[in-house]
């Protein structure tokens, strides 16, 4: 139980604070030697994440879907610009998904990663619309800046890349005004962190249906279903935890990022960033 809160606890902010959520439960699960979550209670703990972008921008959402059906451009822009940042998320995290997932056994990989993500948040200060330029309004999302944001967010699938802390440095970096930096780069998300729980949810399905025998026959997916996981008290509670954490997280975040405090969080990344790599 206690393993249920601490990782619900990590996936809840880290998903959204600029600080990289498969980072902190790689090093979690390194520091704190912990057996791994398995597939379900992964996808249980996005779903907890996800349901909480839905619950702090539900505004925002349903806006997007009653303008789309009424045809207002705007709002039809708004849902285009977050689809075509989801195309090179996609293509990258599909295209290199063997590669990424060999990156999570590698924890000084993720720590040298954090270190990145440290200089990024750090950067963004300077950024057209960053701390140091208060009085730049910022500019409208367009085509080519959705398509640069997602390609930064596929970048992020690598352990220890913040995803929003490098989709919202990168729209800082391109003068898009600051709340609505936060607010794409969350809506964004959806569809991305969907994508991934779903595809742990269908892994997952296939190793319900694996039987004794096709096990036999394919001792690696049998091993790889090992770990599938199944329901539990302890995982209501992890996803609990990852919602509730996760709607602090949301709401904290977008204070600091209009306050123009975003790059103050690059001090606890570095902090993360060096104590593993001394550590581990």
């Amino acid at each position: 139980m206690i393993e249920s809160i601490i990782l619900g606890l990590l996936q809840g902010l880290a998903e959204f604070l600029p600080i990289s959520s498969s980072g902190h439960l790689v090093l979690g699960h390194e520091l704190l030697n912990m057996k791994e979550a398995g597939m379900f209670f992964d996808v249980m703990l996005h779903a907890g994440t996800l349901l909480s972008i839905f619950v702090v921008f539900h505004k925002k959402i349903v806006d997007i879907l009653v303008g789309c059906l009424r045809r207002n451009p705007e709002q039809l822009h708004e849902a285009g610009y977050i689809i075509l940042a989801s195309i090179p998320t996609a293509l990258i995290g599909l295209g290199f998904k063997d590669a990424l997932e060999g990156l999570f056994e590698n924890p000084r990989a993720v720590c040298a990663a954090e270190l990145f993500t440290g200089l990024l948040l750090f950067a963004s200060q300077w950024g057209k619309t960053g701390a140091k330029h208060p009085e730049n309004e910022g500019v409208k999302m367009n085509w080519w800046r959705a398509l640069l944001t997602g390609t930064v967010q596929g970048i992020a699938c690598i352990p220890g890349i913040s995803r929003s802390g490098s989709t919202i440095s990168t729209m800082i970096f391109m003068g898009v005004n600051r709340k609505y930096a936060g607010e794409f780069s969350f809506l964004m998300s959806i569809p991305a962190v969907g994508g991934a729980a779903l595809l742990d949810a269908i892994k997952w399905f296939k190793c319900q249906s694996l039987t004794p025998e096709a096990a036999l026959l394919d001792p690696e997916k049998a091993l790889k279903c090992a770990d599938a996981g199944s329901f539990t008290p302890e995982l209501l509670v992890g996803m609990l935890v990852s919602f509730v954490f996760g709607v602090i997280a949301l709401k904290w975040l977008m204070s600091f990022l209009q306050k123009g405090k975003f790059q103050h969080f690059a001090w606890y990344v570095w902090a993360v960033g060096i104590l593993g790599l001394i550590f581990i």
